[in-house]
């Protein structure tokens, strides 16, 4: 579950930067009209936000999408080192049987040779298995935790949108750009409602997707 809130977290940091810098720049290029400001203004600017916050490790840890899917990849990453153990057991046995023919002398000098090779192959083999199964599980797992943090991003704005809010900032207790929030402006439980609403609406579809 580390990984995923790691994940998601870089993600979103990135938009959050990405929206303060556009946000930098419109201020720069001139005065807001009197129908983009915001209801509010202060007297120093005369612009305000309407700012709330996400606890992203909380999210991660309750948002039921992520967690059915660190469930899913354990049970792959778990199959995936099923299948190598099974595998270099056996290369093991197949070694050590190996060894006690040579230390019985029970191979002519052709038949030590081939044996060898044949088992520098099977060596090899099991080391390529070993490979391309962990990029298959790293690029799907990458592709699938993507897809989850594109997801709360949009889901995100259009909560914000929905809600007036202006900004909303993501913060954990690991990796933190946020020094100091009032916690009356926290909104993670209200998001992760929403967000399991929608993704126990959607998991009946998908499971009938597979099944077809």
């Amino acid at each position: 579950m580390r990984k995923v809130y790691t994940m998601v977290l870089g993600g979103l940091m990135m938009v959050a930067a990405g929206a303060a810098i556009t946000s930098c720049n419109n201020e720069n290029n001139g005065e807001p009209t009197a129908a983009a400001a915001p209801e509010k203004a202060p007297a120093s600017k005369g612009v305000s936000y309407k700012i709330a916050y996400v606890q992203i490790d909380t999210l991660t840890s309750q948002y039921q999408k992520c967690k059915d899917l660190e469930e899913e990849f354990a049970k792959k990453r778990a199959n995936a080192e099923a299948t190598i153990n099974a595998k270099g057991k056996n290369f093991t046995a197949q070694m050590q049987e190996f060894n006690r023919k040579y230390q019985s002398n029970q191979f002519t000098q052709q038949q030590f040779e081939a044996e060898q090779a044949r088992l520098g192959k099977l060596q090899q083999d099991l080391q390529d298995l070993q490979a391309r199964l962990s990029n298959s599980l790293q690029e799907e797992y990458q592709k699938e935790f993507q897809a989850l943090t594109d997801t709360i991003q949009n889901f995100t704005k259009s909560y914000a949108k929905e809600k007036g809010y202006d900004f909303i900032l993501c913060k954990s207790s690991g990796i933190d750009n946020v020094l100091y929030a009032n916690e009356a402006y926290e909104v993670t439980d209200e998001v992760v409602k929403a967000l399991n609403k929608r993704y126990s609406k959607a998991a009946p579809k998908k499971e009938e997707e597979k099944k077809k």
